[in-house]
C-alpha cells in the first residue's frame, strides 16, 4: 500500500483575469509543529503549510491569502490591478503551483505584497503579508530580505495598532503588542522593546491571556540583558 501524498491541488479561479487553475496545498493530516518562535512563526516537520498559504495565477500574476484569494473584486479596483500587473509581470516567472521550497514561497508572499500594496489593503493585513515573508524569508536564509520586510511590518503593525483598539489581523491588542515589542527587539532597538513588552503586562487584562504575558516577560528580560550587551560593546 503506497503512502498517501501530503499536497494535494486545489483549484482555484483568479478574480482578475478569471483564469482556472490549480496549485498545492498541504493536507490537514500532514501536518506536524515542530517548534514556535517568539514572532509568532511556526516550525513544521514536513511540508510547511506557510509556504502554501499565499496561492498566485499563473496567468496574471495575481496573489493573495489562500483564504481570500477567490474573493471578487470590485470593477474600478480589477481594472487598476490587471493594468498594474500586466506592467509588473515578468516572463521568466517559476512556477508558483507546483512544489515550493522556502525560496519559492518567499517570492509568492512578495507578489501577494505588491498585489495588497495595489489593492491598498488595510495596514494589518498588509503588515501580515509582510511578517509572512520575514518568516519564510529567514527559513530561506536571507537576513537582508529578512531585515527589510521586517522593518515594513513594523511600520505597519504601528499604523494599524494606533488606529484600531481591538483586533489587527487575527490577533487582539495584547498579542500585537508584544509583536509589535519582540519587532523592535530583533531590530536591536531595545528600549522600545522594553517599553511595548511593558505595555503588554501592564495591562489589566494581562491575566487572561497567560501565554502571552509569559513570553512577554521573557522577552522583557532578555531585552534588558541585550541592551545591557550592545552598551558593553561600545
Amino acid at each position: 500500500m503506497t503512502s498517501k501524498s501530503p499536497l494535494f491541488l486545489r483549484q482555484y479561479t483568479c478574480p482578475l483575469c478569471d483564469t482556472s487553475f490549480k496549485s498545492y496545498s498541504v493536507r490537514s493530516s500532514a501536518i506536524y509543529v515542530e517548534k514556535r518562535e517568539s514572532d509568532f512563526h511556526v516550525l513544521y516537520r514536513g511540508p510547511s503549510p506557510l509556504y502554501y498559504s499565499i496561492i498566485v495565477c499563473p496567468q496574471c500574476e495575481y496573489a493573495a491569502s489562500n483564504t481570500i484569494f477567490s474573493k471578487p473584486l470590485p470593477v474600478p479596483q480589477q481594472q487598476q490591478l490587471a493594468q498594474a500587473l500586466k506592467v509588473l509581470k515578468k516572463s521568466d516567472r517559476p512556477d508558483f503551483c507546483g512544489e515550493r521550497d522556502a525560496h519559492l514561497a518567499m517570492q509568492c508572499f512578495q507578489l501577494a505584497v505588491r498585489t495588497a500594496q495595489l489593492k491598498r489593503v488595510s495596514p494589518g493585513e498588509l503588515a501580515g503579508l509582510l511578517l509572512g515573508t520575514v518568516w519564510v524569508a529567514r527559513e530561506a536564509n536571507e537576513p537582508e530580505i529578512v531585515s527589510v520586510y521586517r522593518k515594513e511590518a513594523l511600520k505597519y503593525y504601528l499604523e494599524a495598532y494606533n488606529s484600531s483598539s481591538s483586533q489587527i489581523g487575527n490577533m487582539n491588542d495584547l498579542q500585537a503588542a508584544y509583536l509589535i515589542g519582540e519587532l523592535f527587539r530583533q531590530e536591536k532597538d531595545y528600549q522600545q522593546a522594553i517599553n511595548w513588552f511593558n505595555v503588554v503586562i501592564s495591562n489589566p487584562r494581562i491575566k487572561s491571556e497567560p501565554s502571552i504575558e509569559k513570553m512577554a516577560r521573557e522577552q522583557w528580560s532578555l531585552s534588558r540583558q541585550e541592551a545591557q550587551e550592545q552598551v558593553t560593546k561600545l
